[in-house]
């Protein structure tokens, strides 16, 4: 028994409900880590709420040809990452081996086919998520070596509140790390679901990108401060001014 699994993240969100009113004749309610599930061509798909789409035993032609039309249910900007394939095998051991993007498993049932969708997707929303990040932190080095326009107020702050739009739309879709119910309720699944998580490095690139995160937030703070203290600066000397221009005008009424 053999199963290919082919990934994509498509972008930010998906629109979930609209894609289940099109694609099936009933809706059910499905939990946000939750896929909905439909037959296309010769597999299945798997499609996330946070932006993965999962392809299984799919020809990559097809699979080409479901994202094209999955790209009108994507809310915000299409941001495909490159594609991702990986193999699951049930072999003669007990254990579970990962080689080269190749599971070798006891057995394969539905149970390992959602642990093994699931991960993946993370994985591809996760490189994300990295791009993101990185981008944001680009932008924030080439802002802070701008010479002398530091301290002009619309432009820190305009750069800090994306910063933080940014933070909270990147910790939102962190959200998807959370471990699967299933793999609590199975010692097999929740195995697979640790050697995946550890094969694609979750932990480690999660960790990394929160560093990043945390950096982008402490310079965010600190540019609202000082655009705060600029404008604290600005509003003081707009009332001397005034007392200056008031004791100007009694001054020029009393001489003339």
């Amino acid at each position: 028994m053999q199963y290919k699994f082919t990934v994509l993240d498509l972008g930010d969100d998906i629109d979930i409900k609209r894609l289940m009113r099109e694609k099936s004749s009933h809706i059910e309610y499905i939990r946000w880590e939750e896929p909905f599930k439909f037959r296309y061509s010769e597999g299945m798909v798997y499609v996330y709420s946070f932006g993965a789409v999962v392809g299984i035993n799919i020809p990559s032609k097809q699979f080409n040809s479901l994202l094209s039309e999955l790209d009108e249910y994507v809310i915000g900007d299409v941001k495909h990452t490159s594609i991702e394939t990986l193999e699951i095998f049930q072999g003669k051991d007990k254990d579970i081996e990962i080689h080269e993007d190749k599971i070798y498993l006891p057995k394969i049932d539905d149970g390992i086919i959602y642990i093994t969708s699931f991960v993946l997707a993370q994985s591809v929303s996760l490189n994300r998520i990295e791009q993101k990040t990185n981008i944001l932190i680009d932008e924030i080095e080439k802002f802070l070596s701008t010479k002398g326009k530091i301290a002009k107020g619309r432009k820190s702050l305009s750069l800090a509140m994306k910063i933080l739009k940014t933070r909270h739309e990147i910790l939102s879709d962190i959200m998807i790390l959370d471990k699967p119910d299933l793999a609590w309720e199975n010692e097999l699944y929740d195995q697979l679901y640790q050697k995946l998580s550890r094969y694609y490095e979750l932990s480690r690139r999660y960790k990394n990108v929160t560093t990043k995160l945390d950096h982008a937030f402490e310079v965010a703070s600190v540019l609202l401060e000082i655009h705060s203290e600029s404008k604290a600066n600005f509003l003081e000397w707009m009332i001397i001014l005034l007392f200056v221009v008031e004791i100007a005008m009694t001054l020029i009424e009393k001489i003339f």
